[in-house]
């Protein structure tokens, strides 16, 4: 999937390095995890390859990896966590990671038959709740607590957007793999079709199987 400034694609072999980069305890970690921790590239491997959170790379035009962004369904079907994070700082506010998310989402609700899309953000973390913010989602409440960063207790925002939220805005829909006009002339030939074959052979058929029920 491909936006205005970055596109997405799957993790490959190679990426994993990278990532545990961007997951050690620094600034980065605090804000894509709300927490900081040591792990080696093969635990994180393995940890992304048994889990049931998906991954996506998040690449600029020019294929600099620069961040990732995930999804993982929830107890109900059609139900996603959205998480992730542009790994340079320098490339913070630039709108990288904003788009990132807006890409998983049209993904999500527009290829996966989303139903609702939930986001938990520490209230550490300015930029996410900004786009929450900014992205009128609505707020479910507050988790208490619910991160330890810097010796301290943060609280947690819980939020969503549901499907028919987020088509309310027209920009939010993306483009179909294929075009509305092609599959609507798919259809009415389809049903021309079908209307000539019942009216050439179906319907005769049954008025002379009816023909020989009387004779009978």
């Amino acid at each position: 999937m491909k936006g205005n400034f970055v596109k997405l694609r799957p993790l490959e072999e190679e990426d994993y390095a990278l990532f545990s980069q961007w997951v050690v305890p620094s600034k980065t970690s605090a804000l894509a995890r709300g927490s900081q921790d040591f792990a080696t590239t093969e635990e994180i491997k393995q940890d992304i390859k048994h889990g049931n959170t998906r991954y996506a790379m998040v690449l600029t035009h020019e294929d600099k990896k620069i961040g990732f962004v995930s999804w993982q369904p929830q107890k109900y079907e059609g139900s996603y966590l959205l998480g992730g994070v542009i790994g340079d700082p320098d490339l913070w506010d630039s709108g990288y990671g904003a788009e990132a998310s807006i890409l998983i989402m049209d993904y999500l609700f527009h290829f996966k038959n989303a139903h609702k899309v939930q986001f938990i953000n520490g209230l550490h973390n300015l930029r996410s709740v900004r786009f929450l913010l900014k992205n009128k989602v609505v707020i479910e409440g507050i988790l208490r607590d619910y991160f330890f960063l810097d010796g301290e207790y943060h609280d947690a925002i819980v939020s969503s957007i549901l499907r028919d939220e987020y088509y309310q805005d027209e920009q939010n829909r993306p483009e179909d793999s294929i075009p509305r006009e092609e599959k609507q002339k798919i259809r009415e030939e389809l049903y021309e079709y079908m209307n000539g074959y019942w009216l050439k052979n179906t319907f005769p058929d049954l008025v002379t199987k009816g023909e020989l029920h009387e004779v009978e």
